[in-house]
């Protein structure tokens, strides 16, 4: 070391803020900035790079100085808890202390060192046995044997504290993390691993390669350490142990009085495992005139590990008389002390949230996350701000034990949207390492959301905030159907489900807005808390399906009720009508027009206003038939009949049997779970059977109907496929139904095609369709047949280069139909002597005749149905002068 006497107090000034500005690089975690300002301080001192540039580059995290601590020799309480990849979730090991400290292991471990995962670097009461973390049960430290015994709570081991396991703390590691209250803010002082080239027994003189032969001043001296032990706790950052403490070394071989430098030894020495060592130096940090403000929690945790409870106890007890302790010291000491499993896990819950308060570091994360997870061994269940612990989990790469802490969550309160939500992002976040079951409660959370209008009020007053602008409700639609379609994108197209997860989140939203539109299921056993707007996967999830089941069951009845409410009034309100002459001039024409056929539509009409049961019910919903129901909605007829080919669960389906419409033995467990709607129902797995071949049934239909009405249409297609629907409707006794829902599809499309001017489509579809349908609803049929036949032949006989005996033909099967068609009857009598005519013309004098007696034939039987009715008269007296004058006229055939 170059002596400088003649160095000015300015180059000394500069220099002293050289170190302030590093100790606050490494505040920030920036440890190449902190070590640039130390190298500056020490060329400033006179002194040089003292071999700080070494290791340059490494990597690390930095940790702050201790503002108790030596002011002139970085006395920030620094060290890092390395964490080891082996640690389970990249936190705390399970089976050891809350930090990691592995019994009869190095204090702690260091990257790449194999060292586990960590906290505090001198845990470990005791030495040898493994190191638990305590299940629900407290131990408490003998004072006498210096080991633990049953303590009053059951058994705590908080974080693996038992008799022969290394007992966690903080202070040593824990200034690494920037969590002392009265510390460094940077890790303990024996926290970190010094696995480092060259890890050996600590340095008690000066360091070889020491330049300085000759005592420097007093103020240059005092820099110089300072400055080495930044660079001492850069080095320690960085994970090169050996490399610190022989920075430490030399920082203590310039001012051996000087409390910082022993501090740092007994942090260095603590996590090469020297637990003698470290107990000798922090043991003379004390003795020093101005001890360091850390060293005694950090012995604390050098008696923990040594297996010397009394001893670590008493330095606590010291520490905390001298000043309140952080909160990594008060749960090592309610550990101490035999506090209860419950006090532990709340200590360990604030110290985590003390780890995130430092810099935003991995190694604070991990350390936060690693204190949750012991709590968690401590203490599980539910959680009060259980989002808040679940991100400072997954920040930590504990996303397993967020996911298991949200659950729980859930489970106490299903109805809280902030936890549904937290959980809903971190299982979609978990990307390919979610497996079939985790994709399926990622996609029943957000379903749960999509309806919640607490979760949407929330969203909009979150906007508002943000934008500073009012969000008017009237955007959550919008909202909504944007968020659903985020969703489908981001879920993959194979994640190892039963069912696709975009039909799968498509039945669960269904099934929420359904049971959003009743007003919620609710939340809480019995029927209390605030509603649930979800979907069947939840509902399976908290375990609710019997109480669902009962609770679809009064909806399904109360639904019925109505329906049959509603059909009574409809038919009441148009028996009024017709008795107060009320009825409109379409009704008296029907009633003119069709007779028979207007009432059959009247029937019909009243038995079609009730909306189908299926479309709104929770039971159909909320079971393996919601994947159909939703297919049927989309036109997807032939996949609806394909998902309901199968309703098993994999377990019974393994054992075989039936495959068309088979569902689960009665014995199996888990049909109440995939059948929530089902479970409140009797006779529960016949039902289910029921209506899944009564949904196969629409399927049929539906199949008949989009062949009929496509582009193409096939006829023998449609009429093939509701033949084989009223088979199928026979034996679930629904054949009139079937039939009449048949006609109505025919119908419908017939009148479409009417309006359309496609006569000759419409004739197709109700010819088609009188070719399946039985004697009940064919006059429905023929009704509208009649009139579709009569309009298509007055369309082709009022064309002049037409021909007439196609108009002749429809308008013969329109008054066969039905007679009481007044304008089909004078338009048949009209055609009839025109085709009449144009036989004469041709020659053909027999075939005149023979239509003219038919023309007469016709008119008169007409006559008899409108009597007096002078079109008709009029037409029949034509018809037979024409007739006579043929039979007049001679037949040159016959000659």
């Amino acid at each position: 070391m170059t002596t400088q006497t003649t160095k000015t107090r300015t180059d000394l000034s500069r220099a002293e803020q050289a170190c302030a500005e590093g100790e606050s690089a490494l505040e920030r975690g920036d440890t190449s900035a902190a070590e640039n300002h130390f190298t500056r301080a020490l060329r400033l001192a006179g002194v040089g790079d003292g071999g700080a540039t070494e290791g340059d580059g490494r990597g690390g995290d930095g940790w702050g100085h201790d503002a108790q601590g030596d002011a002139h020799a970085g006395d920030a309480v620094d060290t890092v808890d390395a964490v080891d990849a082996g640690g389970p979730e990249r936190g705390i090991d399970v089976r050891s202390d809350a930090s990691g400290v592995d019994a009869g292991g190095p204090a702690c471990g260091s990257p790449g060192t194999g060292g586990p995962p960590h906290g505090p670097d001198t845990y470990d009461l005791g030495t040898g046995g493994p190191t638990g973390v305590p299940d629900a049960e407290s131990h408490a430290a003998d004072r006498n044997a210096g080991t633990l015994v049953h303590g009053p709570d059951a058994e705590t081991d908080t974080d693996g504290l038992n008799a022969a396991a290394p007992v966690p703390g903080r202070d040593v590691e824990r200034d690494a993390y920037g969590l002392g209250a009265r510390g460094s803010t940077g890790g303990s002082d024996t926290d970190r691993g010094m696995y480092g080239p060259g890890a050996g027994s600590p340095t008690r003189g000066p360091a070889t390669g020491n330049p300085a032969h000759s005592p420097l001043p007093e103020g240059v001296a005092r820099v110089v350490a300072r400055a080495w032990t930044g660079v001492g706790r850069v080095w320690l950052a960085r994970g090169e142990g050996a490399g610190a403490e022989a920075e430490f070394a030399r920082a203590h071989a310039l001012r051996p009085s000087a409390a910082g430098p022993l501090h740092w030894l007994g942090c260095a020495a603590a996590h090469r495992g020297d637990l003698a060592a470290a107990e000798h130096h922090l043991t003379a940090s004390l003795a020093c005139a101005v001890p360091h403000g850390r060293s005694l929690v950090q012995r604390a945790y050098v008696h923990a590990r040594a297996g010397n409870p009394d001893s670590a106890l008493g330095d606590l007890r010291a520490a905390a008389s001298a000043g309140p302790l952080d909160d990594e010291a008060r749960w090592l000491f309610a550990v101490l002390a035999g506090g209860s499993t419950r006090e532990v896990a709340l200590r360990l819950r604030r110290a985590a949230l003390a780890a995130l308060g430092g810099h935003d570091g991995d190694e604070l994360r991990r350390r936060a996350a690693a204190l949750l997870v012991a709590a968690r061994g401590l203490d599980p269940g539910s959680w009060s701000s259980s989002p808040l612990y679940a991100v400072a989990l997954v920040r930590g790469g504990c996303r397993a034990a967020a996911v298991a802490l949200l659950d729980d969550a859930v489970r106490d309160d299903p109805s809280d949207h902030r936890v549904t939500h937290t959980l809903a992002v971190g299982l979609l976040n978990a990307g390919d390492a979610g497996s079939g079951s985790a994709w399926e409660r990622c996609v029943a959370a957000w379903a749960a959301l999509l309806h919640d209008a607490g979760f949407w009020a929330h969203v909009l007053e979150s906007a508002s905030r943000r934008y500073g602008v009012g969000v008017e409700p009237s955007l959550v639609p919008v909202l909504r159907a944007g968020l659903r379609e985020a969703l489908e994108r981001c879920l993959p197209d194979d994640a190892g489900t039963r069912v696709a997860l975009g039909p799968l989140l498509q039945r669960e939203a269904d099934a929420a807005k359904l049971l959003a539109a009743i007003g919620g299921f609710p939340a809480a056993a019995g029927g209390g808390g605030a509603p649930l707007f979800c979907g069947p996967l939840r509902i399976a999830e908290l375990g609710r399906s019997a109480e669902f089941g009962a609770f679809a069951a009064a909806w399904e009845q109360s639904f019925a009720i109505a329906r049959t409410a509603s059909a009574s009034a409809s038919v009441d309100a148009r028996a009024q009508s017709f008795a107060a002459g009320s009825a409109t001039s379409a009704e008296v024409e029907a009633e003119t027009e069709t007779g028979p056929e207007a009432e059959a539509e009247a029937e019909t009409a009243t038995a079609t206003a009730t909306p189908s049961a299926a479309s709104t019910s929770l039971t159909y919903a909320f079971s393996e038939l919601g994947f159909a129901r939703l297919l049927l909605g989309q036109d997807k007829a032939v996949d609806a009949l394909a998902a309901l080919s199968e309703l098993r669960c994999p377990r019974c389906r393994a054992r075989g049997g039936p495959g068309a419409g088979a569902v689960c033995e009665p014995a199996c467990g888990r049909f109440d779970e995939l059948n929530p709607g089902y479970a409140g129902v009797p006779d529960k797995h016949l039902r289910l059977s029921l209506d899944a071949r009564g949904l196969a049934l629409e399927a049929r239909l539906s199949m008949g109907r989009s062949e009929m009405t496509s582009a193409r249409p096939d006829f023998g297609a449609a009429a093939a496929y509701w033949r084989r629907a009223l088979v199928h409707s026979r034996e679930i006794d629904r054949y009139r139904e079937t039939q009449t829902a048949i006609v109505d599809m025919a119908l419908g499309a017939a009148r479409a095609a009417h309006r359309d001017g496609r006569l000759s489509l419409a004739v197709s579809t109700l010819d088609a369709t009188r070719s399946v349908i039985g004697a009940n609803e064919r006059g429905r049929l023929e009704g509208q047949l009649a009139r579709v036949l009569a309009d298509r032949g007055i369309s082709v006989a009022n064309d002049a280069e037409a021909l007439l005996d196609r108009p002749a033909a429809d308008l013969r099967r329109s008054v066969a139909f039905n007679p009481h068609l007044l304008r089909a009857q004078v338009s048949l009598g009209i055609v009839l002597r025109g085709l009449a005519a144009a036989r004469w013309s041709s020659g053909s004098l027999s075939g005149a005749r023979d239509t003219l007696r038919e023309a007469v034939d016709q008119l008169t039987a007409a006559l008899a149905l409108f009597p007096d009715e002078p079109d008709l008269e009029e037409l029949r007296e034509a018809a037979v002068a024409d007739l006579d004058h043929v039979m007049w006229q001679p037949d040159e055939s016959e000659q």
